[in-house]
């Protein structure tokens, strides 16, 4: 099996800053990624949005002008991605020439940016633009209101159901205070807390000497934040039921005929992952058959799952739904759940789809780097694919079935919206 994953080799810096790198001959470029342990989940209680506050400001703090720091790229035809944030991660890349002396100028301003920064410049505007960054992503009230709902009924007992998303909220954007932003960073963005990866032409020993001689090496106070232990059980929703009537929050000329369903569970975090995939893939061509195929109620319908690390989330959708349906769609995504436990054929052929689907990889460079840095958001190591098809071999037709347990109607928090 081509297994680039399990070929990656890894050293840690006497500051506690790990260095992982494969080397992939005789190509002319290096893809770098910088993971930092912490993101959203780790957001004081009424700061939510602090971590990404964070990220935001880091590349406009630099020792550099960022308009500056772009050109460097640019000109050697490089890529450079200043930041994104999730719940358990910040992570920043870059794409350049694997030459020393251009990747040892990217490290220096990464260093800088993210061991050693004052953040006391374009809070008032990056603050602007976070909660601009809210608007678009929920244009009207009501969405943000009906997603946390969702949020307080499903997680009111975790960290995340205090949040919608990473970014947080305009009230808690509000709040944060120069002093909250540089205290994040002072306690998260340390060598003991970051990871850097490497894909390319250089070796670990030629990245290690770069990084060595660049302010990554700095002996800076930190720890790494540690794995979550995931939950092994799960309380009930405080509320399993929402219709909601669009009319009500939106004037139209004429009405939307049509209407939507989605129904969102939480699942204990100590289960194998691959069981979770395979059962959503199985509900998911359950509920194509039974309401697409045979009713032709909606075009797009699916499952989905999200890992939180500490749980995870499965979603059944149908978007679209003709009005005749929204009456009947409850019992007709009852029937595709319950089916589940008589579809041997389809947990056999979804299980070898799994297994079959890690032998035909095509990774590039950026997309190894990415893959790896999702892993150590998630795992804090690098996973092989030989491990990866171990995992999907031990998964078992008893292991989904004991799955559904987490998805009987009073486990779940289901939206019907109608006209």
């Amino acid at each position: 099996m081509f297994d680039p994953y399990a070929e990656f080799k890894k050293t840690t810096l006497p500051n506690g800053l790990a260095i992982h790198a494969l080397r992939w001959p005789n190509r002319p470029w290096e893809a770098i990624g910088i993971l930092v342990h912490s993101g959203a989940e780790h957001d004081p209680i009424g700061f939510e949005g602090l971590a990404h506050f964070v990220e935001h400001l880091v590349s406009e703090n630099a020792n550099i002008p960022k308009k500056e720091m772009n050109t460097f790229f640019e000109k050697y035809g490089g890529m450079v991605d200043f930041g994104a944030t999730g719940y358990p991660y910040a992570h920043y890349r870059f794409f350049l020439p694997a030459l020393k002396n251009i990747l040892a100028k990217a490290f220096s301003m990464f260093g800088h940016m993210l061991i050693s920064a004052k953040l006391k410049n374009f809070i008032e505007r990056e603050r602007k633009i976070i909660i601009n960054e809210f608007h678009c992503a929920y244009p009207a009230k009501f969405q943000f209101d009906l997603d946390m709902q969702k949020h307080r009924a499903l997680y009111s007992d975790s960290w995340l159901g205090r949040f919608t998303r990473p970014l947080g909220n305009p009230e808690s954007i509000g709040l944060i205070t120069q002093k909250e932003l540089q205290s994040y960073y002072d306690a998260h963005y340390t060598p003991a807390n970051i990871s850097i990866v490497g894909v390319g032409n250089m070796t670990l020993s030629e990245l290690v000497g770069i990084i060595s001689d660049s302010p990554f090496a700095t002996n800076k106070k930190g720890t790494r934040t540690p794995l979550p232990t995931p939950i092994t059980n799960v309380t009930l929703p405080s509320e399993n039921h929402c219709i909601f009537e669009r009319s009500n929050h939106v004037t139209m000329v004429k009405p939307i005929e049509t209407g939507s369903y989605q129904s969102v569970a939480k699942i204990p975090g100590n289960v194998n992952i691959h069981v979770v995939k395979i059962l959503s893939e199985m509900i998911r061509e359950e509920v194509n058959e039974k309401v697409r195929e045979q009713r032709a109620w909606s075009y797009s319908t699916g499952s989905s799952y999200r890992n939180f690390r500490h749980f995870y989330e499965l979603s059944i959708n149908c978007d679209t739904l003709f009005l005749q349906a929204l009456e009947e769609i409850e019992k007709v995504i009852e029937d595709c759940i319950a089916s589940v436990n008589d579809s041997k054929e389809s947990f056999e052929r979804n299980k070898k789809c799994a297994i079959a689907s890690n032998y035909m990889i095509d990774p590039t460079g950026k997309g190894l780097c990415n893959d790896t840095l999702n892993d150590l958001a998630n795992y804090q190591r690098i996973i092989s694919l030989k491990e990866y098809v171990h995992d999907i071999r031990r998964v078992t037709m008893d292991d989904v079935c004991d799955l559904l347990q987490w998805l009987g109607p009073e486990r779940r928090w289901t939206l019907i919206e109608i006209p």
